[in-house]
């Protein structure tokens, strides 16, 4: 069985006339939930092998505080360029050439691929848009990242910072 994590970045700086998209950073909000999403997340022992994300800061800032939490080493983490706004088909394509030995792919992108990527995935029901730092895992059957196709996912977590509750 394989396992895949699809995570959105948390929440960034709102985009302005002096700063690229891809040079925004995670706002307060956007550090506290991720690193509340990550600490989670290790709670539930979803420790990835293989964690591949997009080279935008805020994608970036994300993986690191998720990778921090869940014990995996940040010199590991796979920058793809292919992730940055990526639409479904071309993430597929990148979870198709992870590691035949990886059983636990971490995914940090963006919406809208990300998002409509989770509900193609899915042989169920489709999640419609993840909102910020929200976690969507994954079970396929065999083990061959090679073979990942449409509706053969079965959903095994779909996760808000908004059902965390407020911190202490």
């Amino acid at each position: 069985m394989r396992q895949l994590t699809l995570f959105r970045h948390a929440h960034a700086e709102r985009p302005t006339e002096d700063l690229e998209d891809f040079e925004r950073s995670l706002d307060k909000r956007g550090r506290r939930e991720a690193k509340r999403m990550a600490r989670h997340l290790a709670t539930l022992g979803l420790r990835p092998d293989h964690l591949i994300t997009s080279p935008a800061v805020r994608t970036v800032e994300t993986a690191k505080l998720l990778a921090g939490a869940m014990d995996f080493e940040l010199a590991r983490i796979r920058h793809d360029d292919r992730v940055y706004l990526a639409e479904a088909d071309t993430l597929l394509t990148i979870l198709r050439s992870a590691p035949a030995g990886a059983q636990h792919v971490l995914l940090v992108g963006h919406n809208p691929g990300l998002s409509t990527l989770a509900g193609r995935l899915s042989a169920a029901e489709e999640p419609g848009e993840l909102p910020t730092a929200a976690a969507y895992a994954l079970r396929f059957s065999g083990n061959q990242w090679n073979s990942l196709d449409w509706r053969t996912g079965k959903r095994t977590l779909y996760l808000t910072p908004s059902e965390l509750g407020e911190e202490d």
